[in-house]
């Protein structure tokens, strides 16, 4: 079974600060993660543009992605986050100046790596994001995150919840040191998309705050539906997630 979800989304959700403040204008980010856990490295891409008038709280938009990971074998059990594919989609949100965001999107994917666990077709997807951010460039800060989204690709729903407390050095060289709970549910009973995980980690801007950032992290989590663990997995894990990440707004 392939359980990255978790590791994936904590890569992508660590440009959420910049997408937040870039949501009038749209952004592009990326990012490359490497799980000592499972020997894989998962790579990805979203470009995403809001249009109309930036003062609207309903506007549609344009999203267009990418995912790709190394495990290539047979056998393996791509997610939804390192499925290798990409796609487009134009959706209709609803946002407001509290962080809620509201959307619905249709869309198409295709295959780009070897194996997917689901084909090249239609694709629709629609939830509900909450994002609050406080603290500033320097000293304590911190964020929430929290989602819940609907993919019909998959007949699936995920519940992802994140809080991240840090602190910072000040300049356009900052580090940040940061402690994230993390909480997820699948709407089907994968174990591996129901889990509880802590991770502690260090973020470098090395090109100042504008370029990628680079962040050592580990990770401790445990199953939540342990009934449903196969023989050779335990209930609770470590990780370490070398990451790379670049946003930009567009």
């Amino acid at each position: 079974m392939n359980r990255r979800i978790i590791a994936i989304l904590v890569a992508a959700l660590a440009l959420l600060p910049l997408a937040a403040r870039a949501d009038q204008a749209g952004y592009l980010y990326s990012y490359g993660v490497d799980e000592s856990r499972y020997g894989d490295i998962v790579f990805a891409i979203d470009a995403y543009k809001p249009l109309g008038s930036p003062d609207a709280s309903l506007r549609p938009y344009v999203d267009v992605f990418a995912n790709d990971d190394s495990k290539t074998a047979n056998g393996a059990v791509p997610r939804i986050y390192s499925d290798n594919y990409a796609g487009g989609a134009f959706g209709l949100q609803f946002t407001n100046e509290k962080g809620l965001r509201l959307f619905a999107q249709v869309g198409a994917t295709t295959t780009i790596g070897s194996i997917a666990s689901e084909p090249s077709g239609g694709d629709l997807r629609g939830g509900v994001q909450l994002y609050r951010e406080w603290g500033g460039a320097r000293g304590a800060y911190g964020n929430f995150y929290g989602s819940g989204t609907y993919y019909s690709r998959y007949h699936d729903a995920v519940f992802y919840n994140q809080l991240e407390l840090g602190t910072a050095t000040g300049g356009a060289h900052r580090i940040e040191y940061y402690v994230r709970p993390v909480l997820t549910f699948d709407s089907h009973p994968y174990y591996y998309d129901n889990v509880a995980e802590i991770t502690a980690g260090v973020r470098f801007h090395p090109f100042g705050t504008r370029g990628p950032t680079f962040a050592l992290e580990e990770a401790a989590g445990t199953y939540l539906r342990g009934d449903l663990l196969p023989p050779d997995v335990a209930r609770t894990y470590l990780d370490f997630r070398p990451t790379i990440a670049y946003g930009v707004s567009i």
